[in-house]
């Protein structure tokens, strides 16, 4: 009896072979549109199936083929016997489609958009999983193998029919999440909290481990754009972990959010301390390049500068003796001057949006760094997390400020305003509770992930002094200080993700240099702070808005 196989796919992968091997063991392949086209190219013979063609989709032709589907039975003595009708003896399945997320899909006239053409794949697959007892349903290319391992020796369990029939519905629910995503997500709706929060990940590619060695771990794609992501694919070897993807993931995505904020003018309202209003204009960044340091999701260092050499030496500050496997990322191209200097310090990996052919000749002498070109980011405007049973999920904090309260006499300079700025970009990136001083637009001090506004300063305090110490060429690897090193030009703007306390280290800061404090304020200690920065001559501006992450 004639045997017939239905395929119809979007991921083309393992196909040709798959079919040849149908078309070779007498079966009869039911096609349409680009499948038809690619077999009948290499040279299967395939019959046309109206019920898959986009250009005669008919109800009825649907609703014919899902009927056949349904019908096909096997008894118990042959794996293909005949069945009731000639007709019904499909036995295989092998259909596929690609589910994405296209906020663009719905119209102002919500016309035909809506429902894309090849949403009877989806309806076909919902449908022949209830007789999967009966049928191979193939949706996935890395099943074609074992396929037809079965279909060869005449052999196909229960146990295998069940497992595809299951990952069919994977696929249609990821389909099916795709689309309501797109629908919901439009500006139409703008949505971010759906009811079931279906997002449409793909998984990808299996990485070497985990954070810790015993820990396995996948990396999944987005179906709405590439990001950083998609680079990853071009190592296809096991050698990326769990913690360099999401390091070279985090300082990507901290790039574009520094890039994004400071390349245009803006502004904020702002009032003086005797009540006067007027408006805190910050400079413009087009042409600035930004570089970023990062370790197990940690900032280690950051700048910006004119050019790419500049704002990698003052980014690379950080003990790079004791801390190996840094991803470094930069916002502009990287170049052969550049890439001469960054080869000497055994990055993990160097994320940028490209890289000249000789920088790539430069820092391919490295083997173990590798070179992540990256031009996108995910537009999924929401955070969250794991939780026992569930999900966290809130939307992206991207709010920098609704105000500007200059508490002290003096208000800040043009310079120490764009510095302010920068600063607390950084820590809005970083662990709370976190703190960072700065000079001239660089890291000089950075605590991340502490308990309190007073260990983060503390933390600030004490990686100052050794920043400090190995500017002055004092190589101190000790948890101390060393006494030698001069302490009068730490740092001279002092940023906070909440508000400051006013304890010692924060004297000894002030002491240190720092000249202008942006924090949120609200602490009963704000009168005697602001009292001790006039006294001093120092800016202390208050924003009334934390930026907690964790």
């Amino acid at each position: 009896m004639t045997k017939r196989a239905v395929i119809h796919v979007e991921n083309t992968e393992n196909l040709v072979e798959f079919a040849e091997f149908l078309a070779s063991d007498g079966w009869t392949i039911l096609s349409a549109n680009k499948t038809e086209e690619i077999l009948r190219k290499q040279k299967i013979p395939v019959i046309r199936e109206n019920a898959l063609s986009e250009s005669n989709m008919y109800i009825n032709d649907t609703s014919s083929l899902i009927r056949k589907i349904l019908m096909t039975k096997y008894d118990d003595e042959s794996v293909l016997s005949r069945p009731e009708s000639d007709e019904n003896n499909i036995f295989i399945l092998c259909m596929n489609l690609l589910p994405t997320i296209n906020p663009s899909i719905v119209s102002k006239q919500f016309d035909n958009q809506l429902c894309p053409k090849n949403f009877f794949i989806s309806i076909v697959l919902r449908n022949a999983f209830r007789n999967y007892e009966n049928l191979l349903v193939l949706t996935d290319p890395a099943d074609y193998k074992e396929a037809i391992i079965q279909l060869k020796t005449d052999n196909i369990t229960k146990e295998f029919r069940i497992y595809l029939a299951a990952k069919a519905l994977n696929l249609v629910s990821a389909y099916d999440a795709g689309l309501s995503s797109s629908i919901l997500q439009s500006t139409q709706y703008n949505i971010n909290f759906m009811n079931y929060l279906m997002i449409p990940f793909k998984k990808e590619l299996q990485l070497h481990s985990g954070i810790n060695p015993q820990q396995t771990a996948y990396l999944y794609k987005s179906p709405s754009d590439a990001g950083s992501v998609g680079n990853f694919l071009k190592f296809q070897n096991r050698d990326l972990s769990y913690s360099l993807v999401n390091d070279i993931s985090y300082a990507w995505g901290q790039l574009n959010s520094l890039f994004s904020m400071l390349k245009d003018q803006q502004t904020v309202k702002s009032v003086n301390s005797d009540g006067y209003e007027f408006t805190t204009q910050f400079t413009p960044l087009s042409g600035t390049v930004f570089s970023l340091a990062v370790k197990f999701g940690t900032i280690l260092g950051a700048s910006h500068a004119t050019n790419v050499l500049d704002s990698f030496r003052l980014t690379y500050t950080y003990d790079y003796v004791t801390t190996t496997d840094t991803v470094f990322a930069c916002s502009a191209v990287i170049n052969a001057e550049a890439a001469e200097e960054i080869e000497k310090c055994n990055f993990a990996a160097i994320v940028a949006p490209s890289f000249t052919t000789e920088a790539k000749q430069i820092l391919s002498k490295n083997k173990k760094t590798k070179l992540v070109p990256s031009s996108k980011v995910t537009n999924i405007e929401l955070d969250g997390r794991f939780i026992n049973g569930g999900l966290l999920i809130q939307t992206k904090d991207k709010t920098l400020f609704n105000q500007w309260k200059v508490r002290t006499k003096n208000r800040p300079s043009q310079i120490q305003t764009d510095e302010m700025v920068f600063g607390m970009l950084l820590v809005l990136a970083a662990r709370s509770y976190s703190a960072v001083l700065l000079r001239q637009n660089a890291i000089c001090g950075i605590a991340q992930g502490c308990t309190s506004t007073t260990g983060a300063i503390a933390g600030t305090l004490y990686e100052a002094l050794k920043h400090n110490e190995r500017a002055q060429g004092i190589m101190n690897y000790g948890p101390g200080v060393s006494p030698d090193a001069d302490q009068s030009n730490l740092g001279d703007v002092l940023v906070c993700d909440a508000e400051l306390p006013f304890n010692e280290s924060t004297k000894k800061l002030i002491d240190g240099g720092v000249k202008a404090i942006l924090q949120t304020g609200g602490t009963s200690a704000d009168d005697e702070f602001i009292d001790y920065c006039n006294e001093r001559g120092v800016v202390m501006v208050f924003t009334g808005i934390t930026h907690l992450s964790f």
